[in-house]
């Protein structure tokens, strides 16, 4: 099975290539400009080197959030049209478990957390690649609190691993500004640890997620109008609307043919 996946969902944009779960090509680019630039190019890119055409496709995927709004609304609506015209299947995944999932096999609570100012973030907590706190978007004390529950609960004495640039927020909480070692302040009887060197996510392992879920639940469910954000909190303009006191009702997206209905 031949998947192309993608990730626009925070600074860096990627996308890769896996044919039967293993990695054809890859290619991830940061270089400041706009994803609405650089994603599609990077992509037209990947396929060519890899002589790879679009129709050898048996599906899509993307990562749908939590991040950036504007990010995420690029990737889902390329891949949502490639799944369209190629007639494939178009395979949501979570950023947040993509971002985890190369710790996956570790003992630990394993913590993504998405930087969205004001002390927030978009969070969750994963064991064994497993959703186990549910993803949300929360100030960075009440996300912490919630993971320790959960690890007293389900892992007492196991390690809270912190990742993503929100988690440098955290770190600061708990190590303050000028430490980001291992442990928690004196008192706690365990431990909270924060690796800086994973922030970005890896359109590697959105493939690898995408092929597994295909494999637990087929393509059948991932039709192409299926795919949608996954923001998490409200968008700027519905901020706004609030602060105004204005009613936001749900806009459906509605698919238009350019052949007129016949009766």
């Amino acid at each position: 099975m031949k998947i192309l996946a993608c990730d626009t969902s925070n600074r860096a944009c990627s996308c890769a290539l896996i044919d039967e779960g293993s990695i054809v090509g890859a290619k991830f680019i940061n270089n400041g400009l706009t994803h609405s630039q650089t994603f599609m190019p990077l992509v037209h890119d990947l396929m060519e080197e890899n002589n790879t055409k679009y129709e050898e496709l048996d599906a899509v995927a993307c990562t749908v959030g939590p991040g950036s709004f504007t990010g995420i609304r690029i990737g889902v609506s390329a891949v949502k049209t490639m799944a369209m015209a190629l007639d494939i299947a178009a395979v949501p995944v979570s950023s947040l478990r993509a971002m985890a999932y190369p710790l996956r096999n570790e003992d630990a609570l394993i913590v993504p957390m998405i930087d969205c100012r004001n002390h927030r973030a978009w969070a969750g907590g994963f064991y064994r690649d497993e959703e186990v706190v549910s993803e949300l978007a929360s100030d960075i004390t009440e996300i912490l609190e919630k993971c320790r529950a959960w690890r007293d609960a389900n892992l007492p004495g196991k390690k809270i691993v912190l990742i993503g640039n929100g988690a440098k927020v955290a770190a600061k909480d708990l190590f303050g500004a000028e430490s980001t070692a291992a442990g928690e302040p004196a008192g706690e009887d365990f431990a909270i640890e924060y690796r800086e060197d994973r922030e970005d996510i890896r359109s590697e392992d959105v493939a690898a997620i995408a092929e597994k879920i295909i494999k637990e639940t087929g393509t059948s469910a991932f039709g192409a109008e299926k795919l949608m954000p996954v923001y998490r909190a409200k968008t700027q303009a519905e901020r706004m609307a609030d602060e105004q006191g204005k009613q936001v009702e749900n806009i459906p997206i509605r698919y238009y043919s350019t052949m007129e209905d016949k009766e």
